[in-house]
Order: structure tokens, then C-alpha cells, then sequence
């Protein structure tokens, strides 16, 4: 099924239920892509500094995508996105944009990836808590893990388990809404934390948002 049938509608649900509150929980740590091209220059000022690729996963129609290559100029994006009109959608956004920057776009998941392909920045928006437990610790996290470079960081934010008795309504009825409309195999949400914890992975520092109902995290290899 996936997201191709709620693509026309993903944007304003999202608006109408949250307001701006999604968006600037993905905006928090973005200037670390700038700071992880800033870490890996070289020595020599003479040598041109090292070039950073971002991973793309699951970015939707394409909005966090403007804000990267208009913030952060990495050299190279692999826009992966699961849903065609989604990432249809997402090409449209910039196809007039004057950005000088590598941007490929794919079909796919994480299987899809080149297997000889890695990436200085992972980033996954509101992508971990669609999948249960057992696929995210025997296939998508261990396949992102071989596709970043040792020392890249990888970028989360995504819904945590929270607190208010309003707040687990909330979450039961989007997941609800999602295996009805899209398909998405999870029934609760999965400890996406722990699970990336166990994959030998360094939270390097977090932030909450939207109640305590999302968390913004950059994870280190």
C-alpha cells in the first residue's frame, strides 16, 4: 500500500495536528551536517576540505531536503524515499532551484542502497517508528550502519513513548491511522533508542519536542 495514497494530504495532516512543531524539531541538529564537513578539513589549508554526502531516508515531499541544500551545501544527497509520488513530489521542490549540488533521487529503502556506497550523514525524519522491533534490529539499522563512514553521524527525530494520558492517545490512534492508510507493519511504537544503542551506536546529544512526544538525536559511528 504505502504512503503513494496519502501523499496529496501527508503535508496538511501533519500541519492541521502539530503546526510547525515537526518541522523544527528536524531543523535542530541540521547544522551538524556543516559542522561534520567543518571536522573532517584538512590540516592543510592549501587542500581542498573534505566533501560531505548525506543520506536521505524517507524524506517525504521533499521539504527537510530544501532546507538542507539551501542551509548546509553538502557536495552529494541520495534522496531515498519509498513512496513514487512522494518523491515525485519532493523532485518538483527543487527542480528550479539553483542549487549547484549533487541531488540523486531512488525509489527504495534501505536495501536499495549501493553496497559499495557510503555517507558522511545519515538522516531519518520520522522514519524509525513506522517498522517493528525485529526490522529494525536485523535489517534497516545494521544496513544504515554499513552505509555510514566510521566517525559519520546519523540523524533522528522521530516519536518517543510519552508521558500524557492525551499524548498516548495521540500516538495510538496515528499509528492506527497508518497501518489503515499506508500499510506500516508497526502496532506500537519500537525503542528505536535502545535498539541504536545496541548497535554500537553513541547518542552525542538530544533534544525533545512537541510535549516529549519527539525526539531530536545525533547518533556517532
Amino acid at each position: 500500500m504505502g504512503f503513494d495514497w496519502i501523499e496529496p494530504v501527508y503535508d496538511i495532516l501533519a500541519k492541521i495536528v502539530f503546526g510547525s512543531r515537526l518541522q523544527r524539531a528536524q531543523l535542530r541538529f541540521i547544522d551538524q551536517i556543516h559542522r561534520q564537513q567543518t571536522s573532517r578539513e584538512p590540516a592543510d589549508s592549501s587542500v581542498l576540505s573534505a566533501p560531505v554526502s548525506v543520506l536521505l531516508l524517507g524524506g517525504g515531499t521533499g521539504w527537510l531536503l530544501q532546507q538542507i541544500l539551501q542551509r548546509c551545501q553538502p557536495v552529494r544527497v541520495l534522496y531515498l524515499e519509498a513512496s513514487g509520488r512522494m518523491l515525485a513530489r519532493a523532485t518538483r521542490r527543487i527542480l528550479h532551484q539553483p542549487f549547484s549540488i549533487e541531488v540523486r533521487f531512488q525509489t527504495g529503502d534501505e536495501q536499495t542502497i549501493p553496497a559499495d556506497e557510503q555517507f558522511d550523514v545519515i538522516i531519518t525524519p520520522f522514519v524509525l517508528d513506522l517498522f517493528t522491533r525485529a526490522t529494525l534490529q536485523h535489517r534497516m539499522i545494521p544496513r544504515l550502519l554499513e552505509a555510514l563512514r566510521p566517525g559519520g553521524i546519523w540523524l533522528v527525530t522521530d516519536f518517543v513513548p510519552a508521558q500524557g494520558w492525551w499524548q498516548r492517545v495521540l500516538l495510538w490512534s496515528m499509528i492506527r491511522f497508518f497501518r489503515l492508510t499506508a500499510g506500516i507493519e508497526a502496532r506500537q511504537l519500537p525503542d528505536w533508542q535502545l535498539l541504536m544503542s545496541q548497535a554500537g551506536l553513541v547518542c552525542r546529544d538530544r533534544q525533545s519536542a512537541v510535549g516529549g512526544m519527539v525526539s531530536a538525536e545525533v547518533w556517532e559511528r
